[in-house]
């Protein structure tokens, strides 16, 4: 109790008065210092590569709590959708062949890597959407990694019902903006898990969003 004394008065009063966020460690943001190494110019992320077609109006991404601008993106147009629906079609004959048990462990793979970035993912999100980041890493990436983790146990287990499942072909998910990311990754998650694939995504956490993949019945 002498301890606590001398520490001072607790800030938990304090806090709860004024809804404030204490400062990040370091005094650094992990998603802006992720933005500034793009150069806040950001692209559509197609088969590996970030694609930036010349000629394009940008469109701006702000800060939902200031309204301030913290990157750029191009605007999309049918012919990035067909990159991302070619890029699609020449992986899902090889992702629907590696079997669930494989499948999975990529999945599962995934989101350790998600797991990884955990500090920036989540000032990523804060940014985008506004909300503090103590509810970004509490309950969105946390809600968005179980969205991997279940369809990856479920793809190595081989869902009841399902035997003889065949992939369709490619289609085009759209989300409507802005968009979190568990609900991109409760699209995403349980698609992958049964054997689609989607090669050729455009997400970033403003704006609108267009997720291309193959899907099944």
């Amino acid at each position: 109790m002498a301890a606590l004394t001398a520490l001072g008065a607790s800030p938990v009063p304090k806090i709860f008065a004024t809804m404030e966020e204490g400062p990040i460690p370091g005094g650094i943001n992990p998603g802006e210092a992720w933005l500034e190494s793009h150069g806040c110019s950001l692209g559509h992320f197609v088969d590996g590569t970030w694609l930036k077609p010349p000629g394009r109006k940008s469109l701006e991404c702000q800060e939902a709590t200031t309204g301030r601008t913290v990157a750029v993106v191009p605007a999309g147009d049918r012919s990035d959708l067909a990159v991302a629906v070619g890029a699609a079609a020449a992986a899902a004959e090889a992702w629907a062949g590696l079997g669930g048990p494989q499948r999975g462990q990529r999945l599962a793979r995934l989101a350790a890597v998600l797991e990884d970035h955990r500090a920036t993912m989540g000032a990523l999100l804060t940014l985008a959407g506004g909300r503090p980041l103590c509810r970004t890493l509490g309950a969105d990436l946390d809600l968005g990694l179980r969205l991997l983790q279940v369809p990856a146990g479920e793809a190595q287990l081989g869902p009841p019902g399902l035997e003889g499942w065949t992939p369709l072909g490619v289609v085009a998910v759209v989300l409507g903006g802005p968009c979190s990311l568990p609900a991109l990754l409760w699209q995403l998650g349980p698609l992958l898990a049964m054997g689609e694939w989607s090669r050729g995504d455009s997400w970033v956490p403003w704006g609108r969003l267009a997720i291309q993949g193959a899907r099944g019945r």
